[in-house]
């Protein structure tokens, strides 16, 4: 059975493995609410309520609801999709050394803030004030804010290791697993084409989320997330990169009481972006230069040593 698996084309191992996480998100639904009426002894009925208006006084609840919808999500199909398929479809998750580009990953997202803040703003002159697309959006994005704020809130009573682990260190992890660690691969195998597979690979990320008013950034962190492993051939790159990004979103609430610094902190100025715009491009071009992807390159994309040969002889 596992061979017949194996063997199988990698978009059909790619719907195979949709088909498995979206199976796992409905159990873990169910779980979630389980957790929520057993552990939490909130009534069945009045968890709708708890779910559509957040507040501090449930936040554990809400906090390991989220632990356990994010693990069933995303890091109980990339443990069945490894046992099923096996490792070399997706090259062991690529949870490999990647030397320095690993430490200097988290350096490069953080520098990229600048980058994400830009194309926040243009994504939220793409969905006008009063349009059918804000009508349509927005409450997604209110409530979701409302989320994040009640399990921040310090009415919550939540220890800040706990609050680091659900929301900085687990979504890290879970994610990249699922997107960078399984999706990114197989959609290069499918596509022949990198560049193609981690911009489809990030858009698929964006989406997930369901919050539109942040689609662009997320889109833009998604890429670089997928450079960033096929850069230093570790999937580390991404998740602690990932981490950091969830990290610095923590102690910007706890700071100022929101996920972004306000106008007028020290960050926000025009020579704070100038400053992190150039370490940023440095960044770029070191990991460029250094790069793994040459002798990565025709694994990760499927190309056996014949096709490699006959492309070669093509473009001669």
């Amino acid at each position: 059975m596992n061979a017949l698996l194996k063997g199988l084309h990698p978009g059909v191992q790619f719907l195979l493995f949709i088909a498995m996480l979206l199976t796992f998100m409905g159990i873990g639904s169910l779980t979630a609410l389980g957790i929520g009426t057993l552990v939490y002894n909130i009534p069945l009925v009045e968890l709708q309520v708890v779910l559509a208006k957040p507040t501090p006084e449930h936040a554990a609840a809400l906090l390991w609801m989220n632990n356990i919808t994010q693990i069933f999500t995303f890091l109980l199909p990339v443990l069945a999709f490894y046992i099923l398929f096996g490792r070399e479809n997706i090259h062991g998750l690529l949870l490999r050394r990647g030397g320095i580009l690993i430490l200097l990953a988290p350096l490069l997202m953080f520098f990229a803030g600048g980058v994400f803040d830009l194309s926040s703003q243009l994504n939220q002159w793409l969905i006008p004030e009063g349009s059918w697309l804000e009508r349509t959006f927005k409450p997604t994005e209110e409530l979701a804010e409302h989320l994040t704020s009640a399990m921040l809130s310090r009415e919550s009573g939540l220890s800040i290791f706990v609050v680091f682990l659900s929301i900085a260190v687990i979504p890290a992890l879970c994610e990249e697993l699922t997107f960078r660690g399984v999706v990114q691969p197989l959609l290069a195998k499918m596509t022949k084409n990198i560049h193609v597979a981690i911009w489809l690979t990030a858009a698929f990320f964006s989406l997930i989320h369901m919050q539109f008013y942040g689609f662009l950034p997320r889109l833009l962190m998604g890429a670089m997330l997928g450079y960033m492993v096929i850069w230093s051939g570790s999937l580390w790159a991404s998740i602690f990169a990932h981490f950091l990004n969830n990290a610095v979103a923590i102690i910007l609430y706890y700071q100022y009481g929101s996920l972004e610094a306000p106008d007028g902190a020290a960050m926000s100025q025009w020579y704070s972006y100038l400053f992190s715009t150039v370490l940023l491009i440095f960044l770029l071009l070191h990991f460029i230069r250094n790069s793994r992807w040459p002798w990565l390159s025709f694994e990760y994309l499927g190309i056996t040593s014949s096709q490699a040969g006959n492309d070669k002889a093509g473009n001669s």
